[in-house]
């Protein structure tokens, strides 16, 4: 249903005329839109639809958008006018933590019409007057608004306004804004690797570029502007039509959704990088994704990039055949403390954990399809251009150029080429927990709509030691294939020294990977250890969901030691040396050895002898086997003990004097990965 506000032209022109717009399931829609003098429309929760141009006549005449109502506009024209347009959104209430930002609005006060860039003095704050006898419980849909202090450089944290109007103002840490444009417009000479800073009041960021802004802490006292995310309100004039962002070659550039709407960014990299003919970018968005961080030093980011990729843009009667995936980032395995986690397989004493249920149907956020797809008002977001092939080196991964990019054009204010934004893009997307959310916004305030059809998908986790998880992604699609599949896979993003990945090619270190299913088929998989370890680490592989999929096997297989280890039963830990393994494991959907180990391959050579007398625990190698690690534990699978002998030989032994009289099991661990469990009587 579309209810028409008038036909041809709406203009506001009474004085003291307050039209409001409380329209929840239809859309508002006016060929062009007029606000004239001390005027203004309030739109709640609804899809107010121009077709030609905005004109805020005066700088009295005003937009407000509540509760997620949005602006979308057809025609590519200059909006003009003095006004503004009013927004809310909410972001990150930690005060050490990152939001990436773009502005869906301009600076309306320049006299120069259209798109003309944002200044950090147009991020207000919603206010209330609580001297009222009865005053509001919340900001949602107020018109007031309060300015913003920018903090200087040299102070670090920013805080919560109280939302009181006249009231103690919002902090924002200017230390912490800046842009990133490798298209050559550097905002000021007070930058570093590539960015330039934007707290100054005449910065001007140019629209279509993010930047980035640490939250605040939450004032003394509370605010009605702080439950679980810092509310902000933008004003100015609400950009349209076409946008171009520069990306200068093998670079990135921080950009985001320019509009009063929500952002399809299917739709968006289908037009900058279509599956055929020439490409301007490369087809996947990054969004920085972040747990609770404890202070501002670097070292302790708990964060890492993550991928939306479209997964093709086939369509079916006018609708895409799928929504697009979203890749993880490699991440620290934390608690909610903060503290690091370690191996669930280790703690179980060498015992499995229980695998992931088959076929799951219930959506859960860390893995849907269309994931983040909808870039929210206000979302910034990472794109690049890789144009010459990246070589494998020990400190980086191997990557293809993109087929078919631009090659550039160079001029001093593009260094690069140009990304375009326009009003096919738009969509009218409220929040929801999985297609469009503000990053790191809490609570959304829509409910969206549940996506109805899941890729069939596996992720497997590799863990290195316990500290941080690297996600490989398998699609399986039949429109795909084993070789690489564009707009489909995704090289692995923020590669470090130990890590996993899903091999295409010859040198190809993917995180995302999309073929055809055949039980038949076998997945190579990268394993790196740094050469900074001195001896072999426990890596762990687990799956961390199947979603419409549910094989009857999944194995990870050791080529060189010839094991089959049956990863969808359990987890598995493997003790690997330092080196860079290319051709050692895959994952296969069945075992052709005929000898299929799930930790029961148990060398027989070695033997266990406790000697109570003495109290003195042997282990006897007479073939001099080279063994990595001999550990010790009780019943309940906690560890007494673990050791890495520093040369071979034919016995080991420990003193047992200091242990409680119980059976304990000691575990053998062998360089190839061959493990033998004894259990031995301790009686002193």
């Amino acid at each position: 249903l579309k209810f028409y506000f008038c036909a041809t032209k709406c203009g506001i022109m009474k004085k003291g005329l307050h039209l409001f717009l409380f329209v929840f399931a239809c859309q508002m829609a006016m060929a062009q839109l007029n606000v004239i003098g001390d005027n203004f429309i309030y739109s709640k929760g609804t899809d107010i639809f121009v077709k030609q141009e905005i004109n805020l006549q005066a700088a009295d005449s005003k937009v407000f958008l509540r509760e997620e109502a949005q602006l979308m506009q057809d025609d590519n024209v200059q909006n003009t006018g003095a006004g503004f347009i009013s927004l809310f959104q909410e972001g990150t209430s930690n005060e050490f933590t990152y939001n990436y930002w773009s502005a869906p609005v301009s600076d309306a006060s320049t006299g120069t019409n259209g798109n003309v860039g944002f200044k950090n003095t147009q991020i207000s704050y919603p206010t209330v007057d609580l001297s009222l006898p009865t005053p509001p419980t919340s900001t949602d849909l107020t018109t007031t608004n309060g300015n913003v202090v920018m903090l200087p450089v040299n102070e670090n944290n920013g805080i919560s306004d109280d939302a009181n109007i006249g009231g103690s103002a919002l902090r924002i840490a200017g230390r912490w804004l800046y842009t990133y444009d490798s298209g050559g417009n550097i905002i000021s000479g007070n930058a570093y690797s590539g960015w330039s800073r934007f707290n100054s009041s005449t910065d001007v960021a140019r629209t279509g570029y993010g930047f980035t802004m640490k939250g605040v802490r939450e004032i003394s006292g509370g605010s009605l502007n702080y439950n679980g995310g810092q509310r902000y309100d933008f004003r100015g004039r609400a950009n349209n039509g076409t946008i171009q962002v520069g990306v200068g070659d093998d670079n990135g550039t921080l950009a985001g959704n320019p509009y009063p709407s929500a952002l399809d960014l299917k739709r968006f990299l289908e037009v900058n990088s279509p599956t055929t003919g020439t490409r301007r970018i490369d087809p996947w968005v990054e969004f920085w994704e972040s747990q609770v961080e404890t202070d501002h030093n670097l070292v302790s980011y708990l964060g890492g990039y993550a991928r939306y990729v479209p997964l093709g843009f086939s369509q079916t009667a006018g609708v895409y055949d799928n929504n697009g995936t979203y890749l993880e980032p490699i991440f620290r395995r934390t608690d909610n403390d903060g503290n690091i986690i370690t191996s669930s397989a280790q703690l179980a004493g060498g015992g499995t954990a229980t695998g992931p249920p088959g076929d799951q149907t219930s959506f859960g956020a860390n893995d849907i399809d269309g994931k983040r797809r909808y870039a929210a008002i206000g979302q910034g977001f990472f794109i690049s251009r890789t144009n010459t092939t990246v070589p494998l080196t020990s400190s980086s991964f191997y990557q293809e150029a993109t087929p078919n990019l631009s090659t550039g054009t160079p001029s001093p204010v593009v260094a690069g080429d140009y990304a375009t934004f326009n009003n096919s893009m738009r969509v009218f997307q409220r929040e929801n927990t999985t297609s469009s959310i503000f990053k790191s916004a809490v609570n959304p305030s829509g409910s969206g709509s549940a996506v109805t059809r899941q890729i069939p998908k596996m992720t497997i986790n590799v863990v290195p030691g316990g500290l941080y998880a690297r996600p490989l992604k398998l699609i399986f699609s039949n429109n795909t294939t084993q070789e690489y599949d564009y707009a489909w896979e995704s090289p692995v993003s923020g590669r470090v020294p130990t890590d996993a990945y899903i091999k295409i090619g010859a040198n190809g270190e993917y995180g995302l990977s999309s073929q055809a299913f055949d039980e038949n088929m076998t997945i190579p998989l990268g394993v790196q250890v740094a050469t900074t370890f001195t001896s072999p680490i426990d890596v762990e592989f687990e799956i961390a969901s199947m979603i419409n999929f549910d094989p009857a096997n999944v194995y990870l297989h050791d080529i060189e030691t010839g094991t089959y280890h049956d990863i969808k039963s359990g987890n598995k830990t493997l003790l690997i040396a330092p080196g860079h393994y290319k051709d050692r494991f895959e994952i296969t959907f069945k075992d052709t050895s005929g000898t299929l180990s799930n930790d029961s391959f148990e060398p027989t050579n070695f033997d266990v002898v406790q000697n109570n007398r003495n109290k003195e625990l042997t282990v006897l190698n007479p073939d001099l086997q080279d063994v990595a690690i001999i550990s010790l534990y009780d019943l309940s699978g906690r560890q007494i003990f673990s050791t890495k002998p520093e040369s071979t030989k034919d016995s080991y032994s420990f003193d047992t004097a200091t242990l409680s009289n119980a059976i304990y099991i000691v575990k053998i661990t062998t360089f190839s990965g061959n493990e033998k469990s004894v259990k031995v009587n301790i009686s002193n």
